[in-house]
C-alpha cells in the first residue's frame, strides 16, 4: 500500500514540475484570513504573484473591512485594481459577488469564528448554488485552517488523469481521496496551482477537454519561426538585388536618381536658341501625333479647305447634274 501510495504521489510530483516549467513556482502565501485568501485566488489567477499581492494591499487599505468592499460598486473596484489589470472587470465581478455570497450565506462577513465543523460544511456548499469555484473553497481551508483536502474540480481532475498523474479508471471521488493520501498540504497546493492555471488557459481558448501542457505555445513558435524565415529571406533578397553574375555591383543596375523638369524651370524665352531647338527635336520625336489632326493642320497651313462638288458648280455658275438634268 505504501508503495503503491509513493508511486502516485512520484508521477503527481513529475507532472506537476512539467507544469510548473511553463508557469513557474511560487512560494506559499499564508493566510490568516479566511476571505482574504478566497480574494487573493482570484487576483492571482493569470498574474504574477508580486502584482497580485501588491493588488490585495491597495484593496485592505483602501476598505475599512470586508463589508465595506462588499458595499461597493463594481466600479468601484474596477478602478482599484487598475483598468490594466489582467481581465480586469471580470475580476472586479468576481470578487464582488464572492463577497455578496458569503454574507448571504452567513448574514455577515466575519466568520473568522464560524469556521468549525458547521460553517466548513456551509462553505463547502457554496459552490453548488454560487459562481465559487469548489478548489478556490478547498484551497482556502488548506491555506488557513491546514485542512487536509485536495483543492480540486472535476476539470483539474480530469486535465490530471489526461497527463498520466492519476490512474484512468479512478472517478473523481476515489482519485482525491488517493491524492490526500499521497501528497503532503504544500505538495497538494503546488498541484493545485498549476492544474487551475492550465485549466484557465484552456478555457480561455474555448477548449473543453483538456489539452497538453504546451498548448498554445507550438503555434506562437512556429508562426516566430516563419517569421524569421521570411524576413531573412527578405534581406537576402535585398542584398543581392542590384548585382551582377560576379556578385558585384554593375553600373547599369545603379539607380539614377530623376531629375523634375518642372522645378526652377526658365521660360522658353530666356534659353538659348539651341536649347530651345533641342527641346522642340525632343517634342517631336516623344510625341504621339493623331493622324486626323495631322490632316486638319495641313489643310489649315494651306489655306484651302475641302470643297465639294456642289460647290465647284456653283463657282463655275452652272448647276450641279442631276438625273433630271441628265434626260433633258
Amino acid at each position: 500500500m505504501a508503495k503503491a501510495e509513493n508511486d502516485l504521489a512520484a508521477e503527481l510530483m513529475e507532472a506537476c514540475a512539467r507544469l510548473e516549467e511553463r508557469y513557474g513556482k511560487r512560494k506559499l502565501l499564508k493566510h490568516a484570513d479566511f476571505i482574504e485568501a478566497l480574494i487573493f485566488q482570484i487576483l492571482e489567477l493569470g498574474v504574477k504573484e508580486a502584482t497580485a499581492r501588491q493588488t490585495l494591499e491597495r484593496l485592505r487599505s483602501e476598505y475599512v473591512d470586508w463589508n465595506d468592499m462588499r458595499v461597493a460598486t463594481v466600479r468601484e473596484i474596477e478602478d482599484i485594481l487598475g483598468h490594466r489589470y489582467y481581465r480586469c472587470r471580470e475580476k472586479a465581478e468576481d470578487v464582488k459577488h464572492l463577497l455578496t455570497d458569503i454574507y448571504t450565506a452567513f448574514r455577515r462577513m466575519e466568520i473568522q469564528d464560524l469556521l468549525n465543523a458547521e460553517g466548513i460544511a456551509t462553505l463547502r456548499a457554496l459552490p453548488d448554488y454560487t459562481n465559487i469555484r469548489r478548489d478556490m473553497v478547498d484551497r482556502a481551508l488548506l491555506l488557513v485552517l491546514d485542512l487536509k483536502v485536495f483543492p480540486s474540480d472535476e476539470s483539474q481532475f480530469k486535465l490530471l488523469k489526461f497527463l498520466g498523474g492519476v490512474p484512468k479508471h479512478l472517478a473523481y471521488q476515489v482519485g482525491v481521496k488517493k491524492i490526500e493520501e499521497a501528497l503532503d498540504p504544500e505538495q497538494m497546493l503546488r498541484l493545485s496551482r498549476v492544474l487551475r492555471e492550465h485549466v484557465h488557459v484552456c478555457s480561455m481558448a474555448g477548449e473543453d477537454e483538456p489539452q497538453a501542457i504546451d498548448f498554445a505555445l507550438k503555434k506562437e513558435k512556429s508562426e516566430s519561426k516563419s517569421t524569421k524565415k521570411t524576413t531573412t529571406g527578405t534581406v537576402k533578397k535585398d542584398e543581392t538585388k542590384g548585382m551582377g553574375s560576379s556578385g558585384k555591383r554593375t553600373a547599369v543596375d545603379v539607380a539614377i536618381p530623376e531629375v523634375d523638369e518642372d522645378v526652377n524651370e526658365e521660360p522658353d524665352e530666356y534659353k538659348p536658341a539651341t536649347a530651345r531647338h533641342l527641346a522642340k527635336v525632343t517634342d517631336k520625336t516623344t510625341r504621339k501625333v493623331n493622324k486626323s489632326e495631322s490632316k486638319a493642320h495641313k489643310t489649315e497651313d494651306k489655306g484651302t479647305k475641302p470643297e465639294s462638288k456642289a460647290h465647284k458648280a456653283a463657282d463655275k455658275g452652272t448647276k450641279p447634274v442631276t438625273a433630271k438634268n441628265k434626260k433633258h
